[in-house]
């Protein structure tokens, strides 16, 4: 008997193994629509437009050096030597407010979430009349250019109209291409020409409608900068290297609010977006930045992904809540019956991805779940003869399920839940089976349930 029941653990355990090639084919299934997911954004963006980020604005000043540059060689000629240079001003002060609507843009299953940024900004930019001239020579001439007052954007396509620009009180029209170097999208506008040798203020303000996808970012390049986000989309994502004041934030049914309060102290923006205008390649993806995305609160192939991971342990707590039944109940269980059982459990996870792609995640989640209880319940109260039998395994499997939901709506507690579900169902096998003796179990002989009064060895040996 002993042989045999090494026989059988070692037949279970093939089975174990030969699933784990359907699990891997689902999870190459999940990738493959993730993937596809994902080039899918990436079309609608290329199509459309993109990820959005501002920036500005920035205050140029081109100017040109003159000076005579006489030979060494006598009798030479002298020359006259021009070099050209570009002053940058970044504002003393700005405030800006902005509201995004979210929607979507659909190709088939797939969709990419997309917004409609409505910002207002106002703000100063003050000269102290102090400003250090790069210059070659002390007793060079300079002439002042065009001065220009310039926007980054990451995406100009996503412009909804033409922004409306107040300087020093008076309208400026904007133009294409953000006139900074090393950095060709936005717009620029000429402002009257003034000496920056001269203490004096210019204040500013600017509306601008702005549509996006994915994400939105602001570089905050200010000295004093105040930034007030509100959404309707109530699951944002903050990131970059500026989080939203603690006391600020807020997340209700209606969306969002924050704010940001950053001063040039706490930034290196300035400094970086000067490092890009010289054509130093900056670390990471630009200068310093605060940045919201509009992420999906559900993402169902990350969910369907995280689900897989715990496959396995579905299996095997499957399969030995099953030995159990086989050892204690003396049911004897075919391990074809095992194989059916497990691919019963690995279909669960096909379900969910093709129905999650049609509706909730939390409705797929139901509908594959109870599916699959069912037909394990039905199945296994006709292997072991015994209705209530499969109802119990019926009632551990909705233990299971839920416990695996709980797992995947609480990321933050995945691992304690985790642990926690382990912890138990191994205590309920332990506590169940605490009286057991074990090597007596083993030299008895599995009974053959009957069927209709007659043993299966009856049924077995009569003619057809």
């Amino acid at each position: 008997m002993q042989r045999a029941l090494l026989i059988k653990a070692f037949l279970i355990g093939a089975v174990f193994l030969v699933l784990l090639i359907p699990l891997r084919m689902i999870d190459g299934t999940v990738a493959e629509r993730a993937g596809r997911q994902q080039a899918v954004v990436d079309e609608i963006m290329s199509s459309s437009y993109g990820r959005q980020l501002f920036a500005g604005p920035v205050l140029s000043l081109p100017y040109v050096e003159e000076y005579d540059e006489t030979p060494d060689v006598k009798g030479g000629r002298v020359e006259r030597i021009r070099v050209q240079r570009v002053l940058y001003f970044f504002p003393a002060s700005e405030e800006l407010n902005g509201d995004a609507g979210v929607g979507e843009k659909k190709r088939g299953l797939f969709k990419a979430r997309v917004f409609g940024w409505k910002a207002s900004v106002h703000g100063e930019f003050a000269l102290s009349g102090l400003t250090v001239i790069e210059r070659t020579r002390t007793d060079s001439h300079i002439a002042w250019g065009q001065p220009t007052v310039s926007l980054s954007l990451g995406d100009p396509r996503g412009l909804n109209g033409s922004p409306a620009l107040q300087w020093a009180g008076k309208p400026v029209q904007f133009e294409r291409g953000s006139a900074l170097p090393n950095m060709a999208t936005g717009l620029h506008a000429a402002v009257p020409e003034f000496d920056p040798l001269k203490p004096q203020r210019f204040a500013y303000s600017l509306s601008l409608e702005l549509r996006g996808a994915e994400s939105l970012a602001v570089v905050p390049l200010a000295s004093d900068n105040k930034i007030r986000l509100t959404s309707s989309w109530r699951h944002p994502s903050f990131g970059g290297q500026f989080l939203p004041s603690p006391e600020s934030q807020e997340i209700t049914q209606d969306g969002f609010r924050a704010n940001w309060d950053i001063s040039a102290l706490a930034s290196s923006a300035q400094q970086q977006m000067l490092a890009q205008f010289n054509g130093r390649e900056l670390a990471g993806p630009g200068p310093a930045r605060l940045e919201v995305r509009f992420i999906e609160p559900i993402d169902i192939y990350s969910m369907s992904d995280r689900a897989l991971k715990y496959g396995f342990m579905f299996i095997g707590l499957t399969f030995a809540c099953l030995i159990l039944f086989e050892l204690l109940k003396q049911l004897p269980i075919h391990p074809l019956q095992y194989l059916l059982c497990g691919l019963a459990l690995a279909v669960f996870f096909l379900l969910l991805i093709g129905l999650s792609e049609h509706m909730p995640f939390g409705a797929a989640y139901l509908i594959a779940a109870t599916g699959c209880i069912a037909l394990l319940g039905y199945y296994l109260s006709g292997a072991v003869r015994s209705t209530r039998l499969g109802s119990l395994f019926s009632a551990m499997l909705v233990t299971l399920y839920s416990a695996l939901y709980g797992l995947l709506i609480s990321e933050d507690n995945a691992l304690l839940l985790g642990s926690l579900l382990v912890f138990g169902m191994l205590a309920v096998a332990m506590i169940a089976t605490r009286r057991t003796d074990w090597y007596a179990l083993t030299m008895k002989k599995p009974a053959i349930p009957s069927v209709a009064g007659e043993s299966m060895a009856d049924v077995a040996a009569s003619p057809a």
